[in-house]
């Protein structure tokens, strides 16, 4: 029987990922290279795997290698196309819906670190991994001819991802909590068992829900590289903050986990909301938001800016200066000042405040002090 998730599923996504190496994003590799040793910088599969993606595992093979994949990912070593394999190892032993599941992780986690640059709303382009691409491919795994190349025990376990995937997708949380309880095998940081938390999270009300937020800190060694897993943190205590007698608390950890989720992808579809929880928590507006910069932002421009001996790069931080007070705008003119003894960067900063108006001006005038 031709195997046919990734093939169904991934196509035109796997494309979309390619297209995207020149654009910051990672070429994924292929499921062969992830597991074909340590000489091409795989991993070397436990005896009982054949080379042959199409044939057949034993579960026990199957096992082995699947704990192998996850020690990678619990070490920070996830990298493009571990999903791939995963759904392949799933898939040959007759594991449907965790294959599906599988190919449904690599692609989230090429769409939170924004390769090619997708985001919600965003046309189907080559070199973009868009949510409308990754719903063309669940799709597509419906289609009558798909379910012509599983057995029908495959067909339904299909079916049943995709529908659960769907749900989840959508924000149905409570429609998809139910779907992937039937699908969850038990593992307790599995990409099945994150989705749960996720939905235990988004629907937990105001006060939050302090089993699942510790739940999900649990399982924080295998995601800690994935955007959506700070992104969802972040919009749970952001959440559990509003009215809740320990909101400062709270709203400090929602800052916190914004900052770690733009760190890890600044241009990438989460991005934003992170930048209004974290310009919340300094007193801003939503408004202001897109201005606010990590610290970690705000030293990689500094640091490029020096390396390169060129002022222009401190450019992306110039709509920090404009903004009341807070922390992001302190940090950053703190950090440029002390670049004001250079003539470049003081004649820069000069000519930049002749240009502004306001706080932005009066700020990049006492920068340029030194």
């Amino acid at each position: 029987m031709p195997r046919g998730i990734v093939l169904v599923f991934l196509c035109p996504l796997l494309a979309a990922c390619a297209g995207a190496s020149g654009e910051g994003g990672t070429v994924p590799v292929s499921p062969a290279s992830v597991l074909s040793g340590p000489a091409s910088g795989g991993i070397s599969g436990p005896a009982g795997i054949p080379p042959d993606p199409a044939a057949p595992v034993t579960q026990a093979a199957a096992d082995a290698a699947l704990e192998e994949l996850a020690e990678l990912e619990r070490s920070g070593n996830f990298v493009p196309g571990l999903g791939l394999a995963e759904s392949n190892l799933r898939e040959q032993a007759g594991d449907y819906a965790g294959a599906v599941l599988a190919v449904f992780k690599e692609l989230s986690w090429a769409y939170a670190l924004g390769i090619g640059g997708g985001t919600p709303g965003a046309a189907v382009t080559t070199g973009a991994v868009t949510r409308e691409a990754i719903r063309e491919g669940l799709a597509k795994l419906l289609e009558p001819e798909t379910g012509q190349r599983f057995s029908e025990t495959g067909r339904r376990q299909t079916e049943a991802a995709v529908t659960a995937i769907l749900a989840f997708f959508d924000g149905r949380w409570k429609e998809a909590e139910e779907q992937l309880r039937g699908l969850y095998r038990g593992e307790d940081d599995s990409f099945s068992r994150w989705m749960l938390l996720v939905c235990a999270l988004e629907t937990a009300g105001e006060a939050g829900d302090r089993e699942a937020r510790s739940a999900y800190g649990a399982i924080r060694a295998r995601y800690a590289a994935f955007p959506e897993y700070w992104f969802r943190a972040a919009r749970a205590f952001r959440a559990g903050s509003t009215g809740s007698s320990t909101g400062g608390a709270g709203s400090g950890m929602a800052a916190d986990y914004a900052e770690r989720c733009i760190n890890l992808a600044p241009s990438g579809p989460y991005a934003g909301e992170c930048r209004i929880i974290l310009a919340e928590s300094m007193g801003l507006g939503s408004a202001e938001a897109p201005a606010v910069k990590t610290r970690a932002e705000i030293e990689a421009a500094v640091s490029g800016a020096v390396s390169r001996e060129d002022p222009g790069l401190l450019a992306e931080l110039l709509p920090l200066m404009a903004l009341p007070d807070n922390p992001s705008t302190l940090y950053a003119s703190g950090a440029m000042r002390a670049l004001a003894r250079e003539g470049a960067f003081r004649t820069w900063f000069l000519r930049e405040a002749e240009r502004s108006q306001g706080r932005r001006a009066e700020r990049l005038l006492y920068i340029s002090r030194g």
